[in-house]
C-alpha cells in the first residue's frame, strides 16, 4: 500500500484524535445494546441511537474537514504535477459533492 500522505499530495494528516472519540461511541453501542437486552424504552433506545449516529457524524466530518485542508494546503503550496493537482481538485469536487 503507498504511503497515506501520498494520497494527500504528501501534506501528512493525523487522524488519531478521532480514536478516543471513537471508542466512546463503541461504548455508547455497547450501551445501545444492554438497553436492548434489558428491555428499556424504545424511545430511550431511540434517543441513544441518534446521539450515536450524531457521534459518528462528527468523527465523518472531523476527518473530511482535516482531508480537504491537506487537499488544499497541497494544491496551493506543494510542487505537483498538473496531473496530480487535478485529481485532488477533482476530489475534493467529490467530497464537497457528497457532503452537500
Amino acid at each position: 500500500m503507498s504511503d497515506p500522505d501520498d494520497r494527500h499530495g504528501g501534506v501528512a494528516v493525523d487522524h488519531t484524535r478521532q480514536l478516543s472519540r471513537l471508542r466512546r461511541i463503541e461504548g455508547q453501542v455497547r450501551g445501545l445494546q444492554q438497553m436492548i437486552e434489558t428491555g428499556r424504552y424504545c424511545v430511550d433506545v431511540s434517543h441513544q441511537t441518534d446521539a450515536v449516529i450524531a457521534a459518528l457524524r462528527r468523527v465523518q466530518s472531523d476527518m473530511l474537514r482535516d482531508h480537504m485542508q491537506a487537499l488544499v494546503q497541497a494544491v496551493l503550496t506543494g510542487d505537483l504535477p498538473e496531473q496530480e493537482r487535478r485529481r485532488l481538485a477533482d476530489e475534493m469536487g467529490r467530497l464537497v459533492a457528497k457532503v452537500v
